[in-house]
């Protein structure tokens, strides 16, 4: 199958594959044993410079006192108290250590204990400055860049501030105990400066409690005045009204109007009552009377002369019935008896009469009585008419009148629990653990900080040996600045004559040295690369060169020198391919930062993939890589196979270089068909190799009819 050549150029951009430059364990141990003097002098000027910094600072003191907020109050206080109870919640503990830490508590501290003539807190009074100094620091000072703010302004804040520097306040643990710390180079200034800004706090709380009592007395008082003056004009006001409105209150605080309403409406009641029952009476008398039935009325039966006659009538009709049975009706005490009933008969009439008529003037009586209350009762309902509507203004003024009144009697017992509270109010904390005299300084720790900067100076060290690694090409044997291009001679040796020497490289199995000649190009090593490329590749009109390097053996930096050797050729512009002639364990494509590829040397032979899709571009350079995907086979059916003489035919036509990394000449036996590919074969081998070793490798060179070119030494 032929080879794919519809890559337009080796110039153009073609398979990357995939991959990242890893650093394991080995290369850390590697570059902490080159770099150990580097490590260790940085630890030591670290180590030495804490020294020196811990032994010019100051000696500090630090003491502390305690403030507890107290829970238990006041119970004579607490009942007129003008402000509320201290909380004790975490938010409110918080808010007193802002004002245990305050620039207006501190102030009073400096002020009382004089501390602005002290230097430890107004640097203005150190006089160990450098002449000229302090002129020029006087002239940059900020005070003269703000309008309106002078140097006393500012040199007052910068106190307070250095004051506030040397405090520190913290709450203690879940409790309402707050730690009050402060920090000097004077262990008794320290406590004093402690208990001081303690008492201050105290006190500031009772002047605050005292303030706002004797500000509420103030203002209660004035507003009571007022209040006074309010009710005494709303209560004329009353008075007037109702002295203008004839509106007339009794005792209880009813109107006049309305005790008559309730009075006639009583009388009312009552006559009507009454009036009801006359005419009930005066309409059964005159019912009975109209019917015969006199007696069957009860006012009639009771009069006391309707019985007297009843009686009478009652003896004469006994002797009547007497006489009769005696003498006849004609008898003369009969018709005497006969008169006298008539006659007592017209005299109970009368008497039923005279009842009855009676009867009616009582019904008559009544009635003229009810019609009476009546129209006394609708002219009082007419007058209380008109007070209501006027009395509906009164109320008004009344309720006003009351209301200034409650309120007027409320700040009255207010003002009356709130003006002698000044000698009951207590701070609601207290100080429960006054600051010692510190005997042991708190600062600096001049021995851990000194232990401390040993291992940090040994991590500083570390990192700045990973940084001179990653800035430079690790050498592990020699400085890359001293690499020298060795004369094209001939070994001396009287046995066996060697090839020439092309050029001397630091021996490195390291195949990150060949980024030196892209990173450095202008270093010696990077120009050993260049004076190695006009040896072994000299410009040839219209001709690629295929350059194939073996080694006696492994491990001699022969993969590093063709990485180096096809980037140097790249930064030339030349058109230059790589191959991996090591099939069963590919060094290249790892050293480029390919982790792995997507197809290799051994697809494009079996034909199952283009050369496009093989041929991966370095990432760092201009030069292609044509590398085994995975371990091969013996590589001697690789070079043997005529797709193989077809690849190379394709790249002498179409690149100017061609670098072969072969595998070592003393342990494969494929440098015989590699040798009839190529133009030229460079050995490269370690200057302390044996004289035996390197005649047995040039020996077996000139078997198999390789063009050995010369010799690369690696030292």
């Amino acid at each position: 199958m032929a080879i794919d050549r519809t890559v337009p150029s080796l110039t153009s951009s073609a398979a990357t594959g995939s991959g990242e430059v890893s650093f394991g364990l080995a290369d850390l141990m590697r570059v902490l044993r080159e770099r150990r003097v580097l490590i260790r002098n940085v630890a030591i000027a670290v180590s030495a410079l804490t020294l020196l910094v811990v032994m010019l600072l100051p000696t500090l003191y630090s003491t502390s006192a305690v403030v507890m907020l107290e829970q238990r109050k006041n119970n004579v206080a607490d009942l007129s108290s003008v402000l509320s109870a201290l909380p004790t919640d975490p938010s409110s503990v918080q808010n007193q250590i802002q004002i245990l830490s305050s620039r207006d508590l501190a102030e009073r501290v400096i002020g009382k204990l004089k501390l602005y003539n002290d230097p430890e807190f107004n640097p203005a009074l150190n006089k160990g400055g450098l002449p000229g100094i302090d002129d020029l620091l006087r002239l940059l000072h900020p005070s003269k860049m703000v309008p309106g703010r002078d140097r006393v302004d500012y040199e007052r804040d910068a106190i307070v501030s250095n004051f506030l520097n040397h405090l520190d306040v913290s709450a203690l643990g879940l409790s309402t105990s707050i730690t009050v710390k402060f920090t000097s180079r004077n262990p008794a200034k320290a406590a004093l400066i402690v208990n001081t800004l303690a008492d201050a706090y105290t006190e500031d709380q009772v002047d605050i409690k005292i303030a706002a009592a004797r500000k509420a007395t103030q203002w209660l008082t004035d507003r009571m005045h007022q209040l006074a003056q309010q009710v005494q004009s709303e209560q004329n006001a009353v008075e007037q009204y109702k002295a203008a409105h004839d509106l007339v209150d009794s005792g209880q605080g009813n109107s006049l109007v309305d005790q008559q309403l309730v009075a006639i409406n009583a009388q009312l009641v009552a006559a009507q009552s009454d009036l009801a029952e006359k005419k009930a009476t005066y309409d059964r008398v005159e019912a009975l009377v109209r019917t015969g039935n006199t007696g069957d009325v009860s006012q009639i039966v009771a009069s006391p002369l309707i019985i007297k006659l009843r009686t009478q009538e009652a003896d004469l009709v006994r002797q009547e019935a007497d006489l009769a049975t005696r003498y006849g009706p004609n008898f003369p005490k009969m018709i005497a008896i006969r008169m006298q009933k008539r006659d007592l008969e017209d005299k109970v009439a009368q008497e039923v009469a005279r009842i009855a008529g009676s009867i009616a003037n009582d019904m008559a009586v009544a009635r003229a009585h009810v019609d009476s209350i009546e129209a006394s009762l609708a002219r009082v309902e007419k007058q209380a008419s008109s007070d209501n509507l006027a009395r509906v203004k009164l109320n008004a003024l009344e309720d006003n009148m009351a209301s200034t009144r409650t309120m007027y009697e409320s700040f009255v017992s207010r003002l009356r629990a709130t003006q002698y509270q000044d000698n009951l109010d207590n701070p609601e904390a207290r100080v429960i653990s006054r600051a010692p005299l510190p005997s042991p300084p708190s600062s600096p720790h001049r021995l851990l900080f000194f232990l401390a900067s040993i291992p940090a100076g040994l991590m500083l060290g570390v990192l700045s040996a990973l940084l001179a690694e990653r800035l430079e090409v690790p050498v592990p044997c020699c400085d890359l600045r001293e690499v020298r291009i060795a004369p094209v001679t001939a070994r001396p040796a009287p046995a066996f004559a060697l090839p020439p020497v092309l050029a001397e490289f630091p021996a490195t199995s390291d195949m990150r040295a060949a980024d030196f000649v892209v990173d450095r190009p202008d270093a010696p090593y990077s120009r050993s690369y260049q004076s190695l490329l006009a040896q072994v590749a000299p410009a040839w009109p219209g001709k690629g060169k295929i350059i194939a390097l073996t080694s006696p053996g492994p491990d001699v930096g022969k993969s590093v020198i063709a990485l180096g050797l096809a980037r140097a050729a790249a930064r030339q512009g030349l058109r230059t391919v790589l191959l991996d002639g090591n099939f069963d364990h590919p060094v290249i494509a790892p050293a480029m930062g390919f982790r792995t590829i997507s197809a290799g040397i051994g697809d494009l032979l079996a034909g199952s993939q283009p050369l496009s899709r093989v041929l991966v571009r370095d990432p760092r350079s201009a030069a292609y890589l044509l590398s085994a995907a995975r371990p091969m086979g013996p590589a001697q059916m690789l070079w043997t196979a005529p797709k193989m003489a077809e690849l190379l035919g394709y790249f002498r036509r179409t690149c100017d270089l061609v670098v072969i990394d072969s595998t070592p000449v003393l342990t494969a036996g494929d440098m015989t068909f590699l040798a009839r590919l190529c133009d030229q074969v460079v050995l490269v081998t370690h200057g302390r190799a044996p004289q035996s070793v390197l005649e047995g490798a040039t020996r077996a060179l000139a078997a198999s009819a390789a063009p050995a070119t010369g010799l690369v030494i690696t030292r």
